[in-house]
């Protein structure tokens, strides 16, 4: 009996009786959402930036002078393409490569002179935006969205490294 319970609780996480009901799609969606807000909210700051970048710049704001290696971690899985959003960046001022005094073939990036005007136009704006976003959900509800998100990460990736 625990087994057909199992079996129809399982039935009734994943069925879908309209494309609004598929977890996937909620997520997909959502995911599509926020990258436009994102963009908006950076028109109106006066900001030119992507996500990938704003990730970049977070990851710097809150440790500089890290590897690029470090810094594509958990962002972006290709070498090329990173060398070509950190090409664009630095263009942009935003960031600045150095040499690493300990090794010659590598270098540390950090945050430039624009990269440090976005973090301050972040510190400004950053919670007006959010709290308008997330009007209506808890610190309770945000804590069970990242938990529930990253269980679900969690939960492909360990799946994936099983099949390699």
């Amino acid at each position: 009996m625990a087994t057909k319970k199992k079996a129809d609780a399982a039935r009734a996480l994943i069925y879908a009786g309209s494309l609004d009901d598929i977890v996937n799609y909620l997520v997909y969606r959502s995911a599509r959402i926020l990258r436009y807000k994102f963009q908006k909210d950076m028109q109106a700051a006066g900001v030119d930036m992507t996500q990938e970048q704003y990730f970049i710049l977070f990851k710097l704001w809150q440790r500089d002078g890290q590897y690029q290696a470090e810094l594509t971690h958990d962002i972006i899985s290709d070498a090329p393409n990173i060398t070509r959003i950190l090409d664009v960046m630095a263009r942009k001022r935003m960031i600045e490569r150095r040499p690493d005094p300990d090794d010659r073939r590598k270098f540390r990036v950090y945050l430039a002179v624009e990269g440090k005007r976005i973090h301050r136009n972040y510190l400004e704006n950053v919670f007006r935006a959010r709290r308008a976003d997330y009007r209506g959900l808890g610190d309770g509800d945000l804590r069970e969205l990242r938990r529930i998100l990253r269980a679900i990460e969690k939960n492909i990736t360990a799946g994936n490294k099983k099949e390699e």
